[in-house]
């Protein structure tokens, strides 16, 4: 069954979206191949389907976009490969993990790393990213970022729910990594990704819970590297699930 997921990608190719990655890992997590198609800004007219924001995916020509709905449809495709919710009770829970990263993690790490987004994208998307997140953030991406040596220490309390559920468990799933974790360690990609900026400490549960993650499925999240400087529109990208 072929599988074609579109998302955001840095000048260099490298793909960093953090709702994107929620659908990466898992993808990765069903065992399934899949094609990625790095789009820009201004690509997000030319989706399949009508749709316009990312991630999207075609599977077999029908078009999902929207990351808890791709994560549904995959669970509900292919029943036979591992579920990402494993029942109703859990993907009620897992809303919580969704609203808690959206609106908590996902809202105080942009202002820690956004003027570095800024400067790793291609520059045909730098003019959007910089007007819409100024106006998100309220302020320039250099003001936001100015303070976050103090920001960054205000986070890293804000976040102590999850080093409470990690002292309980390995995985904020569980036993074993679901959709929660994968929403989770998203976010925590994102900054890795965009930023050389120490977002947490060594010792801490939450950095030991994200170097766990990369190193799911034969280290799919740690293995992420550079590729040749580009600035083109749709360039594809093939993963295979090994």
């Amino acid at each position: 069954m072929a599988i074609t997921l579109y998302e955001l990608a840095q000048a260099d190719g490298t793909r960093y979206s953090p709702y994107c990655w929620r659908v990466r890992w898992s993808l990765r997590h069903k065992g399934l191949d899949f094609r990625s198609v790095a789009i820009g800004f201004d690509d997000l007219q030319k989706l399949p389907g009508g749709s316009r924001s990312v991630p999207t995916v075609e599977i077999d020509g029908r078009v999902v976009n929207e990351s808890w709905r791709i994560a549904e449809v995959l669970d509900e495709t292919f029943p036979d490969r591992p579920s990402l919710f494993a029942c109703e009770q859990a993907k009620g829970a897992t809303r919580f993990v969704e609203s808690f990263f959206d609106k908590v993690v996902n809202s105080s790490l942009l202002p820690l790393f956004a003027r570095e987004i800024h400067d790793r994208m291609a520059v045909r998307d730098q003019a959007y990213f910089r007007r819409t997140r100024e106006q998100m953030l309220k302020r320039t991406l250099e003001e936001a970022q100015a303070g976050r040596d103090e920001d960054v220490l205000r986070f890293r309390t804000a976040i102590h729910p999850i080093r409470l559920t990690l002292k309980t468990q390995p995985w904020l799933s569980g036993e074993t990594p679901g959709y929660a974790d994968y929403i989770g360690l998203a976010s925590f990609q994102w900054a890795r990704l965009s930023s050389d900026f120490k977002i947490l400490v060594d010792d801490d549960s939450v950095a030991d819970w994200v170097d766990r993650g990369l190193d799911l499925f034969e280290g799919f999240g740690r293995n992420v590297g550079a590729r040749p400087q580009i600035d083109a529109t749709f360039l594809p990208e093939t993963s295979s699930s090994g």
